[in-house]
C-alpha cells in the first residue's frame, strides 16, 4: 500500500517535472523567434531606406521619376534647405562659414577653404530691398530668434528620442535577461527531470 503510494507520488512529479520542462522549453524558443522576427524586420527597415536614399541621389542626379516619387524628394529637399539654414546661422553666430563643398566649418574672413581648397564665398547680408527700402532690423532680430526657437525644439525632440531609443534599449536587454533566465531555468527543471527518472528506476 505504501509503495503504491509513493510510486504514484512519484509518477506525478515525474509528469509535473516533464510539463514544466515543456513550458520552458516552448518560452525559451518564442523568444528566440521574436528576437529573429525583430533583426529580419530591422533588415527590411534598413533596405527600405536604402530604397529611399538611392531614389533620392536619383533625383539630385535629375532622372525622371513618378510623380509621388519626386513629391516626396521635393519635400526631402525643402527639409535639407532648412538644415543647411540653420547650419549657416549657427557658423555665423561663431563667425564662422560653411565651405559649399566639403561642408566643414571655416573662418569667414578666408575666400579658400583650407581643408579641401574649394572657393569658399562668403554670403554678403543684404541691407537693401529691390525697392530701394532698408530692411527693418527688428524684422531679422525677430526671425533670427524663431529660428533660434525652431533649432532648441530640433534639439529637444532629438533628446527625447534618443532618451525613447534607450529606454527601447533597456527593454530589450530585460527581455534578453529574461529568456536567457528561463533558458537557464529549463536545463535546470530538464536535469531535475532526469535524475527523477534515474531515481525512480
Amino acid at each position: 500500500m505504501a509503495r503504491d503510494f509513493f510510486d504514484e507520488l512519484s509518477d506525478t512529479i515525474t509528469r509535473t517535472t516533464k510539463d514544466l520542462g515543456k513550458k520552458a522549453g516552448q518560452l525559451y524558443e518564442t523568444q528566440k523567434i521574436r528576437s529573429k522576427i525583430s533583426s529580419e524586420e530591422q533588415i527590411v527597415q534598413k533596405l527600405k531606406a536604402d530604397i529611399g536614399n538611392v531614389i533620392f541621389e536619383k533625383y539630385k542626379e535629375g532622372a525622371e521619376l513618378d510623380e509621388a516619387l519626386k513629391g516626396f524628394c521635393e519635400e526631402i529637399q525643402q527639409h535639407l534647405d532648412i538644415i543647411a539654414g540653420y547650419r549657416d546661422s549657427a557658423a555665423e553666430l561663431k563667425g564662422q562659414k560653411i565651405c559649399p563643398a566639403c561642408g566643414r566649418h571655416v573662418d569667414r574672413s578666408v575666400s579658400f577653404c583650407p581643408f579641401c581648397g574649394s572657393v569658399c564665398p562668403t554670403p554678403q547680408p543684404e541691407t537693401e530691398t529691390a525697392e530701394g527700402d532698408v530692411i527693418d532690423s527688428e524684422t531679422e532680430e525677430t526671425a533670427a530668434k524663431e529660428t533660434a526657437a525652431e533649432a532648441e525644439n530640433e534639439a529637444e525632440e532629438a533628446e527625447e528620442t534618443a532618451a525613447e531609443a534607450e529606454n527601447e534599449a533597456e527593454k530589450a536587454e530585460e527581455t534578453a535577461a529574461e529568456a536567457e533566465n528561463e533558458a537557464e531555468e529549463a536545463e535546470a527543471t530538464v536535469e531535475a527531470e532526469n535524475e527523477t527518472e534515474e531515481t525512480t528506476e
